[in-house]
């Protein structure tokens, strides 16, 4: 199944750096409480897993989408490297605020 999905990026507990949206293909149907990995850790980095808070269902045309929890990092820098992975790797839209 398609799911869009959304989450706030934070470089300190008060601090935003942007919001990121985009695509994912899952099997089943998500419900809040799951949790949805974005990024593997690999050889780049450290993996992405956020928990989904609530779904927002849409038309028939268009897909559900998952609001997920807030990721906090530690600086701007390492909000920085993480939204340039999330664009390079997955293809997903970050909007720096």
């Amino acid at each position: 199944m398609k799911f869009r999905f959304d989450f706030s990026l934070f470089y300190s507990p008060t601090q935003p750096y942007g919001c990121i949206t985009g695509y994912v293909e899952i099997p089943f149907q998500s419900l809040p409480g799951d949790v949805l990995s974005l990024l593997d850790g690999g050889e780049m980095g450290e993996g992405l897993t956020l928990k989904i808070e609530s779904v927002l269902e849409a038309g028939d045309d268009y897909p559900a989408t998952l609001m997920l929890e807030d990721h906090v990092v530690d600086g701007h820098a390492s909000a920085h490297a993480l939204a340039h992975r999330l664009e390079t790797e997955r293809q997903f839209f970050v909007d720096v605020y």
